[in-house]
């Protein structure tokens, strides 16, 4: 598939940069990019999606309350099996890893893989969100874990990484509008998968949006889970930056 979409834009291009801790070693060390266009996308202007990120319906995802607060409640208050001390399940996520190359939007590169095992001997900082380019976790989760990297990496941290259920490209591009570059890896888990394993997954169909990842944050430190934070509520609290880097 990918090759015929490689001879329709007549450009498959590689490009070599290095890796931070927790990127794959081993065989394709540069990033694979597939030229899709030249021109550059309409920029938006506003980063507010919604008046009241936290208001809204559906975790903020702005569906209009759609998603009913006793079925969100529901969703939310199932229990996680994951907990403090566990060893986190064997797993395997899709990524496209930045380049520099990515940032004139003129090419989009191809998916790659990252296994939990790449995060043994390692000290991990795993934020899941429901939905990429979704009101609360653009404007109100994410954007402080970018703003606190280096206090982050200042109490040991080796890799930062966000999560969902959408796909590699789709967290590829919310990466790219949120400057993330190299120090926040946005991982692919789809149809929540991995999270299923930690019962951290909910069934968001009521808005469209099938199985997604919950709101929470994990501490992982050479596998073992050191920090559990799961939103029971439509806010970012737990899951946080800061609540993440007060349990560091």
């Amino acid at each position: 598939m990918l090759g015929h979409i490689a001879a329709k834009s007549n450009v498959l291009r590689a490009a070599t940069h290095a890796r931070p801790k927790g990127f794959p070693t081993g065989a394709g060390q540069g990033t694979r990019l597939l030229t899709t266009h030249t021109s550059s996308p309409r920029h938006v202007t506003s980063r507010n999606c919604s008046s009241s990120p936290s208001s809204t319906g559906s975790a903020g995802f702005g569906y209009n309350n759609r998603l009913s607060r006793k079925t969100y409640a529901t969703n939310a208050n199932a229990m996680a099996t994951i907990k403090v001390g566990d060893t986190i399940p064997q797993g395997t996520f899709t990524y496209i890893p930045w380049s520099p190359e990515l940032e004139d939007h003129s090419a989009c590169g191809v998916p790659v893989k990252l296994s939990t095992d790449e995060w043994k001997g390692k000290k991990v900082v795993l934020v899941a969100v429901p939905g990429a380019f979704t009101p609360t976790c653009h404007v109100n989760h994410l954007p402080p874990f970018v703003e606190k990297y280096d206090e982050f990496k200042a109490k040991g941290v080796d890799v930062i990484a966000v999560v969902a259920a959408n796909d590699a490209f789709v967290q590829s591009g919310w990466a790219r509008f949120l400057g993330l570059k190299d120090k926040v890896l946005a991982l692919s888990d789809p149809n929540a998968k991995w999270s299923s394993q930690l019962g951290l997954s909910q069934d968001l169909s009521a808005v469209d949006f099938g199985t997604r990842t919950k709101r929470y944050a994990l501490v992982i430190d050479d596998l073992k889970v050191t920090y559990v934070g799961v939103e029971t509520e439509r806010a970012v609290s737990v899951s946080g930056a800061d609540a993440v880097l007060a349990a560091l």
